[in-house]
């Protein structure tokens, strides 16, 4: 037999990686990686989007929680910002000349802040305002209101006069 040896086993670190993804606002996996313990992660894509809606167009702005060193496996949701929506809104006369243009916000009720609408007269009729084409409603697209006129027909004044002037009837 030898003499006795010892003999010392040798390790070679390996640093641990773990999962960090970046996610959409509905799940959608944006990015995924393995990343090494203790490296901040960065998100390298496409900048997230979220569809606009008939409220509501979003922007992005930033992550659910802070971008920190890797201790363990980590998800980050993109977070949006909601602006609500204007449409234009126009009230308009008959003949379609544009009383009042305005943006209004997405599910306000506009109003008419202009003078009576007006028509005028024939040699038969005389118009009075009646009100809008349409019942005004809570904005949710760009909507137009047209006046409309009630008619009332004209009455004159008949004299039947003899030749020297006197008014017969």
């Amino acid at each position: 037999m030898t003499a006795a040896k010892t003999y010392t086993a040798q390790f070679t670190p390996t640093t641990n990686k773990y999962k960090i993804e970046f996610v959409n606002y509905d799940g959608t996996v944006l990015q995924s990686s393995e990343i090494e313990y203790g490296t901040t992660p960065t998100y390298d894509g496409d900048e997230p989007t979220k569809d606009a809606t008939a409220e509501f167009t979003y922007a992005f702005s930033g992550w659910d929680s802070e971008i920190e060193s890797v201790t363990a496996d980590a998800t980050y949701t993109a977070q949006f910002t909601p602006t609500t929506n204007k449409y234009k809104i126009e009230f308009v006369n008959d003949d379609g000349a544009v009383l009042q243009s305005s943006e209004v916000e997405y599910g306000t009720t506009p109003t008419y802040d202009g003078t009576t609408p007006t028509k005028t007269a024939t040699a038969e009729f005389t118009y009075t305002f009646s009100g809008w084409d349409s019942e005004i409603e809570s904005v949710t697209a760009d909507a137009t209101y047209t006046a409309q006129f009630t008619p009332t027909t004209n009455k004159y004044k008949i004299e039947f006069v003899n030749y020297d002037g006197a008014v017969l009837q």
